[in-house]
């Protein structure tokens, strides 16, 4: 009998001293994997998000804290996203109302809302079982569908930004005179990190470096945007059949630090561990 309280007793400390360690290492247990909007003709999308759950404490985020916290993170507009289906590895939605329609000249132009993952990752980070779990909620690939089938990608971003694209009508598109390709420019962005988000009077443009043609002649406003750096904002000036050059150091953001500590859902986690060890080891008697 002893030797079976011994065992007991050693099993108690040892999920003591685990329950410790979750406490002050969280563990990475959710990972953003993919994230695949599709643009309907109405401006509304159809979202697939993929993600993983991993760990020892896989079952720890109830399933529902997670759903309404991706739900918030992917909220675009005042109708928050219609959940269509949702398990422990992937959410599809109905993104209400996010692209915006315009006809232009040559077609219908799609301009879509940004979204900010942080939102969803700090949303989490507030929640109960924040002490031990720590989550990642910026896909390592986004991809953006419009109906015509074109499509773009990005990689590993904390935040989506908005994306405009015209699709074209052919019969618009054979009434509009050509434009006389020498009356247009370019700008040619070069950045230290090598890869950035740029931006052309406020449209997303595509990643540095790269050379970016048919701007009409005059000022533009070129922003550079990167994780974990300051975003920078530029003024070029363009001419007919010439090519304006940008090359600019982004600056590394200031990132505040998380203050250790055992907060009081610190402790009601810890005493979720300790109760879930104290089963275990009886189980064994």
């Amino acid at each position: 009998m002893t030797h079976i309280f011994q065992h007991i007793r050693m099993g108690v400390v040892a999920c003591f001293i685990l329950a410790v360690l979750f406490l002050i290492l969280p563990v990475q247990a959710f990972t953003a994997d993919s994230l695949n909007i599709t643009v309907d003709k109405n401006g509304d999308a159809s979202a697939v998000f993929r993600f993983t759950l991993e760990g020892v404490i896989e079952n720890a985020i109830p399933e529902s804290v997670l759903q309404e916290q991706l739900v918030k993170g992917l909220a675009t507009s005042s109708d928050p996203p219609q959940v269509v289906s949702f398990d422990k590895s992937q959410a599809s939605l109905i993104l209400k109302n996010f692209a915006v329609t315009n006809d232009v000249a040559t077609g219908t132009e799609y301009q879509t809302a940004p979204m900010d993952f942080k939102k969803a990752q700090l949303a989490l980070q507030n929640s109960a079982v924040s002490t031990v779990i720590s989550a990642d909620f910026s896909p390592a690939t986004i991809t953006v569908t419009f109906p015509d089938g074109y499509s773009r990608t990005l990689g590993d971003s904390s935040a989506l930004p908005s994306l405009t694209h015209t699709v074209v009508d052919p019969t618009k598109a054979a009434a509009v005179p050509t434009v006389n390709a020498s009356a247009l420019g370019a700008i040619k962005v070069s950045t230290s990190p090598a890869t950035v988000h740029v931006y052309i009077d406020s449209v997303y443009a595509g990643e540095s470096p790269d050379t970016f043609t048919g701007i009409s002649p005059g000022q533009h406003e070129v922003m550079l945007e990167a994780d974990g750096y300051v975003t920078a904002t530029k003024t070029v000036t363009v001419r007919a059949g010439e090519t304006a050059t940008i090359f600019e150091s982004l600056t590394f953001a200031e990132t505040p630090t998380k203050k250790a500590g055992v907060t009081g859902t610190g402790i009601w986690a810890f005493a979720g561990v300790v109760a879930v060890c104290g089963v275990i080891a009886l189980r064994r008697k």
